[in-house]
């Protein structure tokens, strides 16, 4: 299964920066998600609307792969949880959109989801594999 791409270490300095970049794509994902959630309003009155909704998804999930590979994931591995993250954090929009503070919740759970990919990365990529395995042996 090399094919589905890998995880490899960085040298401290780039896992600093790769983290800060990571993170940085986490909140642009929230902004986003949130900004297709506002799109899905207006749906009903203006045409343009559900192709946007697309667009900014497409935009959300190709800048959260971006932020997996700074890290070191390769490969449609790192698409892969790219697109499980952007779903997480779509539903995540979706149950916190009446709350008061729904901005300020949405942030705090997009990095909530992405502490794992941070402070565990070859757990994940190790967990992401095996369901691979196992769904498609």
């Amino acid at each position: 299964m090399d094919e589905l791409g890998g995880y490899r270490e960085l040298t401290a300095p780039a896992r600093v920066v790769g983290d800060a970049v990571f993170i940085g794509m986490v909140f642009l994902t929230a902004v986003l998600e949130r900004l297709q959630l506002q799109l899905r309003v207006t749906e009903s009155s203006k045409w343009w609307a559900s192709n946007g909704r697309d667009v900014v998804n497409a935009f959300a999930l190709a800048s959260m792969a971006f932020g997996l590979k700074v890290i070191g994931f390769t490969g449609p591995i790192a698409f892969l949880i790219a697109a499980t993250m952007v779903l997480f954090v779509n539903v995540l929009e979706s149950l916190l959109s009446d709350h008061k503070l729904s901005t300020v919740l949405s942030m705090a759970g997009a990095l909530a989801l992405g502490l794992p990919i941070i402070l565990a990365p070859k757990i994940v990529h190790v967990f992401f594999r095996r369901t691979l395995e196992l769904l498609f042996p």
